[in-house]
């Protein structure tokens, strides 16, 4: 039939009522995908039809020879589907066919109640870009929570400058989720304008919105935001604390050090396993007797990340008890001491200059 171009007798398989109607499911599946190889638009009509078939599996193999054929006024009818599925599909299809007239279509479903659904919009529309923005920066305002978290985690996603202050401003909504991916937006665009709108989101009363703002900070760069993060340092939850202490590490300022050993104490395992990651990348010798200490931890993530810090600051005092380290239970730990070994003898090897005879 698909040699042939065949199209009415493939329509019979899959139209539901007439006596040719195929009762296998797989049979109509592969009738479905004939009609979309088919460059005959006499075969739209038939793939519409699809869209209502009793398995779900046609029904989204419907959608994908809708979009072979760029029926996208169908996929655009597709997208009030009962069946989640195919909405999905739809939105899907229409951001890879990236026609400009799917922007609207595609907000619309930022509100769907299905969460697959939503990303599936989000991924559509930032697929199309630029024509996306203003409409997505118009849908921060909805009155809708779905449609106003989809939209910020698609504009950071596009990373478009022009979004900054609109997703600053979704810092203050009323629901966690939305500020969460407001914050998680701000973090990948990385614009200074958020530094205290972060600083101050590290007092949110949502543990993931303070989470988020703390690593948006370390990213910043910012010397402003080590007093804050370092009170988020004694935060309730483990999970703050744990990104206060690696944002910390990534700004690398000495006011930091004094917390951070305190955090070799924590009582989570991954608090005192960033806390001495951080100690190392700042780089002050303060923490080499502290990261001695940790190379005792119960814990072997601990324990190696000390020895890797301490190989970085490079201090001569650490050698004896990296050396004990290096008869470790762990192997991780034993390679992470030998390395730290090698990394402080070459910080150490005197430096010989050439004499050049004139």
């Amino acid at each position: 039939m698909v040699g042939d171009s065949d199209v009415e007798n493939l329509a019979h398989l899959v139209e539901f009522g007439n006596p040719s109607f195929d009762q296998d499911e797989n049979r109509r599946r592969e009738a479905v995908d004939a009609l979309g190889s088919l460059t005959d638009q006499r075969a739209i009509a038939p793939l519409e039809g699809a869209l209502q078939d009793e398995n779900g599996r046609v029904r989204v193999s419907a959608v994908s020879a809708l979009e072979r054929h760029k029926a996208f006024d169908s996929l655009f009818t597709a997208l009030h589907s009962k069946d989640n599925e195919v909405r999905r599909a739809a939105a899907e299809a229409l951001g890879q066919l990236g026609t400009p007239s799917a922007v609207l279509p595609l907000i619309e479903r930022l509100d769907d109640d299905d969460r697959r659904v939503q990303l599936a919009a989000v991924k559509g529309l930032v697929h199309l870009g630029e024509l996306s923005i203003k409409a997505l920066i118009r849908t921060l305002q909805s009155t809708n929570k779905n449609a106003r978290r989809a939209a910020a985690e698609a504009l950071g996603q596009l990373g478009a400058p022009s979004a900054v202050l609109p997703l600053i401003s979704v810092l203050r909504d009323q629901d966690w989720h939305v500020r969460f991916a407001g914050a998680c937006a701000l973090k990948q665009l990385n614009d200074l304008r958020s530094l205290d709108p972060f600083i101050h989101a590290l007092g949110d009363e949502s543990t993931d919105v303070r989470r988020a703002a703390a690593e948006a900070l370390g990213q910043l760069k910012n010397s402003r935001a080590v007093q804050p993060l370092i009170r988020a340092l004694y935060a309730e939850n483990s999970d703050v604390r744990r990104a206060a202490a690696e944002a910390l590490g990534q700004l690398r300022n000495s006011r930091a050090v004094q917390p951070l050993v305190g955090a070799l104490s924590d009582s989570y395992k991954n608090v005192r396993q960033v806390a001495a990651v951080a100690l190392g990348e700042i780089n002050n010798t303060q923490a080499v007797e502290p990261l001695i200490k940790a190379l005792r931890d119960p814990y072997v993530d601990v324990r190696e990340a000390a020895a890797l810090a301490l190989g970085q600051l490079g201090d001569p005092r650490a050698a004896d008890a990296l050396n004990e380290a290096l008869q470790d239970a762990d192997q991780r730990v034993q390679k992470a001491a030998a390395q730290a070994l090698q990394d402080i003898t070459e910080k150490n090897r005197p430096v010989t200059r050439a004499i050049t005879i004139n």
